[in-house]
């Protein structure tokens, strides 16, 4: 009975001090600090890769993250999603370093720490969903849009303000229509209130706060501060000019400093739209090469990994959903099959190009939140992504058709690039040119495959003393270079060829 009281009096008091250690380490910063940054505009990639670095800190023995932040904003669900993760870090003090902005969803990872510290000059707030015209300029949202997205936006504000900041002051950095005033009793009493309230105290004796505007945020804007004001509003604890110094007033002890990889920042750098435009036109052109003389390898490649790029990034930051990846797959199959099995330009290939060029349009624009349901984007700064979107890929195909323009008349002259030139039959790659109303090579004609056919690749035919070569697509599949071929089908610029033992 002894030993069984022993340990029960052992377990009370490990238990309690789990719990002391776990107060003490929501209540106050203590113990190893570690500074995660969280930059740029916050997406799925970037709220994965936080949580990630929360592990890591956690993973050294700390016991207080310094979060820093630099950040315009991003998506609603995926800035939400982390503040109800750093929330949740019930073992860890989280202190947001604001250095230079935290606004819109970079605002609400802020309010959602334990506390704020800012850089001298760094600003905060503006947190409510916006939209902007192709000109950068804000516009206003209809009513019943902007109150079924404000609502949630503002719960999560709400629930991380208890207990640390006015419930008026955060819902003025959502909500424009809020005019919040600060107030001062003849005793000294200070409140924040809104305009009703504000007109009652009045009547009372009190004034606004010396030395602050009156009102602190109008009924026109969303409430924005920067260090100095939030300090005075209690929205901040104090100031730092880096997260070391803000370590070194709290008597924290650096451990480490965990900064996006080499990984993460190319990541952000293929999502750029300049880039983006850029892969997309190797990728249209890559395909069309591909399509027209298979085989070769080297635009099969190009294409998969230009595509890959262009469908993968978006994925990891957001933007794009699996059924817009199965518009893309679905179109090149239809465009494969066009060209392959159903030669001619028909039903097939028309929505191939339709499925692909739709797909990557809606890859550069992310799914509104999924608490305003509905089938049509319904957000003017969506219909304002989906335009930009339009315009960058009508570009591409623009730049994609002078490319392949240029490899026309440059690549025939290059060793192994001769063989993917796009050019139809009636072109030669070695010679003069042919009559345009004739059919060449024709039906029945004995060649030679210069490349292996798998089932695409290049052929050469005589014409008369000279020698042309052309794409062929084989008809009877693997065909090995130098083996004798007979032309089977023209149409255009598609020619079937069938491997024969002799000429």
């Amino acid at each position: 009975m002894r030993r069984l009281l022993w340990l029960l009096i052992a377990t009370l008091l490990t238990a309690a001090g789990a719990a002391a250690a776990t107060t003490t380490a929501t209540t106050r910063p203590h113990g190893p600090a570690v500074v995660v940054l969280l930059r740029g505009m916050i997406d799925d990639y970037s709220r994965v890769m936080l949580q990630k670095r929360f592990e890591e800190a956690r993973k050294t023995g700390a016991r207080t993250i310094i979060l820093e932040l630099n950040s315009p904003g991003g998506a609603v669900d995926a800035s939400q999603e982390i503040s109800r993760f750093i929330k949740n870090q019930k073992d860890l003090y989280v202190i947001a370093f604001v250095n230079p902005y935290a606004l819109s969803g970079g605002a609400m990872v802020a309010v959602a720490a334990n506390e704020i510290v800012m850089a001298p000059g760094a600003m905060m707030g503006a947190s409510s969903v916006i939209a902007q015209d192709q000109q950068g300029q804000i516009q206003n949202l209809p009513k019943d849009v902007r109150e079924k997205f404000q609502s949630p936006i503002i719960e999560e504000y709400l629930d991380s303000a208890k207990g640390k900041y006015d419930p008026l002051l955060v819902r003025a950095m959502v909500e424009s229509e809020i005019v919040v005033h600060w107030m001062q009793s003849p005793g000294g009493q200070r409140r924040f209130v809104d305009e009703k309230e504000y007109l009652a105290l009045k009547k009372e004796g009190w004034v606004p706060v010396p030395g602050m505007d009156d009102p602190v945020d109008s009924g026109t804007t969303l409430l924005t501060v920067k260090s100095e004001r939030a300090i005075k509003l209690g929205l901040a604890s104090a100031e730092a000019t880096s997260a070391a110094e803000l370590a070194q007033q709290r008597g924290l002890l650096l451990a480490a400093r965990l900064e996006p990889t080499f990984g993460d920042q190319v990541i952000q750098w293929l999502n750029h739209p300049y880039l983006r435009w850029f892969l997309l036109t190797i990728f249209m052109t890559s395909l069309y090469a591909a399509l027209h003389a298979p085989g070769h390898g080297f635009a099969e490649v190009l294409a998969v990994v230009t595509l890959t790029a262009l469908v993968g990034v978006p994925m990891l930051t957001g933007y794009a959903q699996w059924w817009e990846v199965v518009m893309i797959l679905l179109g090149i199959i239809l465009l494969a099959l066009e060209v392959f099995v159903i030669p001619g330009f028909g039903i097939a290939g028309i929505s191939g190009i339709v499925l692909v060029l739709a797909g990557i349009i809606f890859t550069f624009v992310p799914a509104e939140p999924a608490s305003f349901p509905g089938v049509l984007p319904r957000l003017p700064g969506t219909w304002a992504l989906l335009r930009k979107a339009l315009t960058i890929v009508t570009l591409s195909m623009l730049c994609s058709l002078l490319l392949s323009l240029w490899l026309r008349r440059f690549l025939p002259s290059l060793p192994y690039f001769n063989r993917l030139i796009l050019s139809t039959p009636g072109q030669a790659t070695v010679g003069g040119p042919i009559a345009p109303d004739a059919v060449w090579p024709p039906l029945g004609a004995a060649g030679r495959a210069v490349t292996d056919l798998r089932p695409g690749g290049s052929a050469e035919f005589a014409d008369g003393a000279q020698t042309r070569v052309v794409s062929v697509v084989a008809d009877s599949g693997f065909v090995p270079r130098g083996s004798t071929v007979v032309v089977r089908q023209v149409e255009g610029a598609h020619v079937v060829v069938r491997q024969t033992a002799s000429a």
